[in-house]
């Protein structure tokens, strides 16, 4: 049963923003219209909300309004039956389809399991899957827009030398830089013993739709990365719940292999305590789940403290932003398996 609340501070609303009120969904079981540890969310163009309901193992669709639209159980193909699997998180793809990751049981009876990165159809009809090694949990998911070669290709000496009549047949001929495919970036928090003391080997991969590895970004930064979100440039944005921070990792067409990072612990303003969910929306500003201090807060693309959407929401985890709201689910120890409907104003 959706639940209206209020009120809100509206100073930062536009009048299309007053267009969307704020309602809190949901609750722990196993109904249709309820969660058990909703770990991630996604917003689709047209505002239809998918959420990662991972122990009921099913991606749950709901409209701005708070009301299920449809849900559908995450399966695979396996041998002989469909086989479900517990979705952590989940994305949308430039071509509408769904990006989901999670985990799969592998063998019940030795508690054997692994990670899973599959695709769906907003309709969640099964389209591909890539086998992950579980090294670790993975539970953050985004897509890479494509990336423009950042050299231009050598042009030969003789081209140099053309006259001003054949400038117009050398447009013709000039090399277009191709885009990279799309690339899917995950989280994976791998962790080892060393001297019987825990020791971090978190990162961030990035594949291709089909599987081939492309890279590993981040793997002496990070120490427990939670949520990722990718700007135009294809930078990446990741949160990390044991540094209390969000990494940036520059790798787009302007710049190349560079690293900052922003947000320490603590409850002031501009600090963090086991940052989860992040999105970024339309003016590049990065929307942070600042779980530890239960609250969701803006910084600008320099990291910079702007403001905080709201304070005092119980165990906020996973955080998606629509046209003019945002959505943030709720996962904790006290029954809130929620999802909440904020209006927002980019």
């Amino acid at each position: 049963m959706a639940e209206k609340k209020g009120p809100i501070d509206r100073k930062n609303t536009t009048e299309k923003d007053e267009t969307v009120e704020m309602v809190r969904f949901g609750g722990r079981g196993s109904r249709k219209t309820e969660f058990r540890r909703p770990t991630g969310v996604a917003v689709s163009q047209a505002s239809e909300i998918f959420i990662a309901d991972c122990s009921n193992e099913r991606i749950v669709v709901c409209n701005t309004r708070g009301k299920v639209v449809r849900m559908f159980s995450t399966a695979v193909k396996g041998i002989f039956t469909a086989k479900p699997f517990r979705p952590h998180d989940v994305t949308i793809d430039k071509d509408g389809n769904l990006w989901v990751v999670g985990t799969i049981i592998v063998n019940e009876k030795k508690l054997l399991s692994d990670n899973l990165l599959a695709q769906f159809s907003t309709e969640g009809r099964f389209l591909t899957k890539i086998d992950l090694p579980l090294t670790g949990v993975t539970s953050g998911v985004a897509v890479r827009p494509g990336i423009f070669t950042p050299d231009p290709p050598s042009v030969p000496a003789s081209s140099k030398k053309e006259s001003s009549t054949s400038k117009e047949t050398a447009n013709d001929q000039r090399v277009v830089y191709p885009a990279n495919p799309l690339e899917v970036v995950f989280t994976d928090q791998r962790s080892r013993m060393v001297e019987r003391k825990g020791y971090s080997e978190s990162c961030v991969n990035v594949v291709l739709p089909d599987g081939t590895p492309v890279k590993v970004v981040g793997p002496r930064k990070t120490r427990k990365p939670t949520g990722v979100a990718v700007n135009q440039k294809g930078d990446l944005y990741v949160t990390d719940s044991w540094l209390h921070c969000v990494h940036v990792f520059m790798e787009g067409r302007e710049v190349t292999k560079k690293y900052k990072k922003f947000g320490s612990f603590g409850s002031g303003d501009g600090q963090l305590d086991s940052p989860h969910g992040i999105c970024l929306d339309r003016q590049g500003d990065v929307i942070v789940v600042d779980r530890g201090n239960w609250r969701v807060s803006v910084f600008n693309s320099e990291g910079n403290f702007l403001r905080h959407v709201i304070t005092d929401m119980t165990d906020p985890y996973a955080v998606a932003i629509g046209p003019n709201f945002l959505v943030v689910t709720c996962v904790g120890h006290c029954g809130t398996d929620t999802a909440t409907i904020i209006p927002y104003s980019h």
